[in-house]
């Protein structure tokens, strides 16, 4: 949980800084690879807990999404539910927002390889490993209250794209 109150944070901080058209658009960017990747491979899980145990393939199936191979089609497909005049401005703040996801766990060490950014192409693993992946719990009570100041002096009220976002 703390680390999807970062991600949303940092892309909050990133809008308050570059500019507020389709905030909410770009944050939930920021949650959608976790979303779309990890939830689905917990669930299945916990799924292989209660019944007889299911094929690896199977729980590893939606990793891609978590990876630029699997974020561009995503933003893509869910950027065809807006209206035709919004998907390419909901398409560029849903990738922006996987981006900026990717890059904060770029920031991370991790118990595996890390990440395989050029899938299929390659196998090759990155990861720079400046904090540990647990840090979000410790980063997202300061995050919230950066956030907070950030977007405090700023209570006007939503453009008309963000309101439809």
């Amino acid at each position: 949980m703390a680390d999807l109150i970062t991600h949303a944070c940092v892309a909050a901080l990133f809008k308050a800084a570059t500019g507020r058209r389709r905030v909410r658009t770009f944050i939930a960017g920021t949650l959608l690879p976790d979303l779309m990747a990890r939830a689905p491979a917990m669930a299945l899980s916990r799924v292989n807990r209660a019944l007889p145990a299911l094929p690896d393939e199977l729980v590893y199936l939606f990793a891609p999404l978590h990876l630029p191979a699997g974020m561009l089609p995503a933003a893509f497909a869910i950027s065809l539910l807006f209206p035709a005049g919004q998907r390419r401005e909901t398409f560029g703040n849903l990738l922006g927002g996987m981006l900026l996801h990717l890059a904060v766990d770029l920031l991370q060490t991790h118990y595996t390889p890390g990440y395989r950014l050029l899938f299929p192409l390659s196998d090759a693993a990155f990861e720079l490993g400046l904090i540990g992946s647990e840090d979000s719990v410790r980063a997202a009570p300061v995050l919230v209250l950066l956030v907070i100041v950030a977007w405090w002096p700023r209570r006007t009220p939503p453009a008309q794209s963000d309101v439809n976002a």
